[in-house]
């Protein structure tokens, strides 16, 4: 499997699969049978929305998973540092390859957003 498939597939399951998720659930779940109180106040947030901004909520959570998911890609290319000024640096092998994949996961997965959406 090559980077850009790998990114595909991360978006299609993270990205699409947890928005596609979030929907369902804001939109099926019944309020007065949710027990996490959090929930019962997004529950009835969302409701009370018009559905023009109830996409433009989902909207927002999906850039919010892009931002999140490219963070994260750009620490495991870049690495990071810890504590007093360590170092950390990251190398992403698929299956029983050697080679790193990482590198420029973050820009081929933000190229790959704004091409999809």
């Amino acid at each position: 499997m090559n980077k850009k498939d790998i990114i595909k597939q991360m978006h299609q399951s993270i990205v699409k699969g947890n928005l596609d998720t979030y929907r369902e659930l804001f939109m099926n779940t019944n309020i007065n049978e949710a027990a996490d109180p959090y929930w019962k106040k997004s529950l009835r947030f969302y409701t009370e929305l018009s559905n023009e901004t109830k996409e433009i909520l989902f909207k927002i959570i999906e850039q919010i998973e892009v931002d999140t998911l490219s963070t994260i890609l750009g620490v495991i290319d870049e690495g990071m540092i810890v504590g007093e000024k360590v170092e950390v640096e990251f190398k992403l092998t698929v299956n029983n390859t050697t080679e790193p994949i990482n590198g420029d996961l973050q820009d081929l997965f933000l190229e790959y957003d704004e091409a999809t959406r």
